[in-house]
């Protein structure tokens, strides 16, 4: 009866390591590095989606000359000697290059990287616009539609998850720390806006590769 009950226990025990065998042989071949749906963290198409989520900053360059951070809605500026609080985007067309405009601190900024910083006045605002670039890495011609679902495998703990990526920050921010065990792959299909309102879809990592690629230099700041 002894000897039965241990061949049980040997026969469970193995069954039990062929089937956990079995799901990570099947974790891996679902987001299997050398497949077309993974994103090497490297590769170009994750620098470039990257870019994609880099916060937009030039909507707001007639206030605060800074193509890199905008500052955070509302806020209240001195134009022409009258006071006007800025609370929504379509509040900048009714501003003009030649208008005088000197902005009340403090305000809030939120950079390219979407985190946020206090700014007291003006000098410290200019710092700020000393730090961006004439051309930027933003690519601003086109933008993901959220949510987007990611695919995570873990190749140090063999776990596997599914991440839902509901803004650019949120991407920005895991695109960016990404860990180089971890591999990445999108579970499309996934729907992309371009700059002058059609929307188009990409079925997998050659079809969103080239839509961005296309479309990466069609378009100037402040173009939305």
């Amino acid at each position: 009866m002894k000897i039965q009950k241990r061949n049980w226990m040997v026969c469970f025990f193995v069954c039990g390591m062929i089937l956990l065998s079995s799901c990570q042989k099947e974790e891996r071949e679902f987001i299997d590095p050398n497949t077309d749906n993974t994103i090497p963290r490297d590769s170009q198409l994750a620098k470039l989606m990257k870019n994609v989520v880099i916060h937009d900053g030039s909507f707001d360059d007639i206030i605060d000359q800074g193509n890199c951070f905008s500052i955070n809605l509302p806020y209240s500026v001195v134009l022409n000697k009258e006071v006007f609080t800025i609370t929504k985007l379509d509040d900048y067309a009714s501003i003009l290059v030649s208008d005088v405009v000197e902005i009340q601190f403090p305000i809030r900024i939120t950079l390219a990287d979407h985190t946020e910083r206090a700014v007291a006045n003006d000098a410290e605002l200019k710092t700020f616009t000393k730090d961006c670039m004439a051309n930027d890495d933003d690519i601003e011609c086109i933008d993901f539609k959220y949510p987007i679902l990611l695919s995570t495998f873990d190749s140090v703990t063999n776990q596997l998850k599914t991440l839902e990526v509901n803004h650019d920050a949120q991407m920005f921010e895991f695109m960016s720390n990404v860990k180089n065990t971890v591999s990445v792959s999108i579970n499309y299909p996934i729907d992309l806006l371009l700059h002058n309102g059609q929307s188009i879809d990409a079925q997998h990592n050659s079809e969103l590769l080239s839509a961005i690629t296309e479309v990466s230099n069609a378009c100037d700041e402040n173009d939305n």
